[in-house]
């Protein structure tokens, strides 16, 4: 076993992913093809909200072989959180890059006819992953799932979008949601034993235990070597901590807003007790009330104001002016 840095960090695994070797082994596993050329975008953000979630995003250029063993430009969005209620913010981040217009490729085409020469634009096909340090729920128990538009025709047959369709392909993305919590749970494949490295989503968990040799495989032992190398980098490690005092500090508010929250929904139940034993006595005094006032006329019809007083211990004012009120 070997000691190396958690690359569920932030910190880290912008290290990690910095790596050209790395970011090809990681990124092009999760999607399932060869990774030919990778650039990391100078465009990473990372935050603690005020609502106390951690969220961080990366992203990439990169050439890919797709379906039909061609080179294809595209765009990789790697998106990261620890905490649920991430969703509205994912989808601001996927809507800017929609909205970006240098999120594409230009094509020469000339003319046989002409000899004349066009540039074209081509949007650059978007692929997300989301990296979640929380489960999905009932029925989503898998570490890695992914999440392609399927087109049908009006039979229900699944037409096969061609990789260099611009209009569809640019107008849809492919999306890939890793589990981290789930990577240890059902390991079964090579990417499977890959991603063991972000099983531990515990916070304070700077430092973590993982097998050198557990995918002896040449994609496994690139991985390690950075986060070996990483682990001996005094200034990542400082970075690191900085990491973990914030996070901690956003943990602890957190965890004061809730107390908070708690406290002032107890108050609130208080509240709503009291007002309801103060409901329950203001009925028992109108029924008080309105049993004196039957005994009062009852005693009426044979006993004057002064007798009624001295009978029900009370002033005969107080009779005079049930009587008067009955009366009116």
């Amino acid at each position: 076993m070997a000691q190396v840095v958690n690359p569920i960090y932030d910190t880290v695994f912008k290290y990690l992913m910095q790596d050209e070797k790395v970011a090809k082994v990681l990124i092009g596993n999760i999607l399932k093809t060869k990774v030919v050329s990778i650039q990391m975008n100078n465009n990473e953000y990372s935050a603690l909200l005020p609502d106390g979630k951690k969220i961080f995003k990366l992203d990439f250029s990169a050439t890919i072989l797709d379906r039909s063993g061609k080179n294809q430009l595209v765009h990789i969005e790697v998106q990261k959180a620890l905490e649920e209620g991430e969703i509205m913010r994912f989808r601001s981040y996927l809507g800017a890059i929609y909205m970006d217009e240098t999120k594409k490729y230009q094509e020469t085409i000339k003319n046989p006819k002409t000899n004349i020469e066009t540039v074209v634009d081509h949007p650059l096909p978007i692929h997300s992953i989301y990296i979640l340090g929380h489960e999905l729920g009932d029925g989503l128990e898998q570490s890695v799932m992914h999440g392609e538009n399927i087109f049908k025709d009006q039979e229900g047959n699944i037409i096969k979008i061609p990789d260099n369709n611009d209009y569809i392909n640019g107008l849809t993305h492919t999306v890939t949601f890793v589990i981290a919590p789930l990577t240890k749970k059902n390991v079964k494949t090579h990417l499977d034993k890959l991603l063991t490295i972000f099983s531990d989503t515990e916070p304070n968990s700077q430092v973590i235990e993982l097998d050198e040799y557990y995918d002896d495989s040449e994609d496994y032992r690139t991985i390690m070597r950075v986060l070996q190398k990483a682990s001996a980098d005094k200034q990542l490690r400082g970075n690191l901590d900085l990491e973990q005092y914030a996070w901690n500090n956003q943990l602890k508010m957190e965890q004061r807003n809730q107390a908070l929250q708690g406290r002032i929904d107890e108050m609130g139940t208080q509240i709503l007790q009291q007002k309801a034993q103060l409901t329950e006595k203001e009925e028992q005094l109108s029924q008080q009330k309105a049993q004196l006032v039957a005994a009062i006329k009852a005693l009426s019809a044979t006993n004057t104001a002064a007798q009624i007083a001295l009978i029900m211990n009370i002033s005969q004012q107080q009779v005079e002016d049930i009587l008067n009120t009955e009366k009116n």
